[in-house]
């Protein structure tokens, strides 16, 4: 800005000001999903359901540490893991009644 007779300038920083850190997205929240899925879909129970409960809450603890931003998949990982193990007990349990009912021809 300039005026008569006498001068003055104002400068404006036109630097745009940094963007925050995104909280990195680790990735126990994908393999939580991942593993939740397999363990229902494939009905692997065991194998793939208690991994995912396991890693699952080892990536929402890692939100609540501020370290990853994806919670969503490392609940629905460990959602999933519980829902693969409620079904293989249910099976088991309706196998163990079959045979105590009359054996697997009846």
């Amino acid at each position: 800005m300039t005026t008569t007779g006498t001068t003055t300038e104002t400068t404006t920083d036109l630097t745009m000001p940094a963007r925050p850190a995104a909280y990195p997205k680790n990735n126990l929240g994908a393999w939580s999903l991942v593993l939740g899925i397999a363990s229902v879909v494939l009905l692997l129970g065991v194998i793939t359901g208690i991994p995912a409960i396991i890693v699952g809450n080892q990536g929402r603890r890692a939100v609540r540490a501020g370290e990853a931003d994806n919670e969503g998949m490392a609940m629905t990982g460990v959602v999933l893991g519980w829902i693969s193990l409620v079904i293989l007990a249910a099976v088991i349990v309706l196998v163990i009644a079959r045979f105590l009912a009359g054996g697997p021809d009846s």
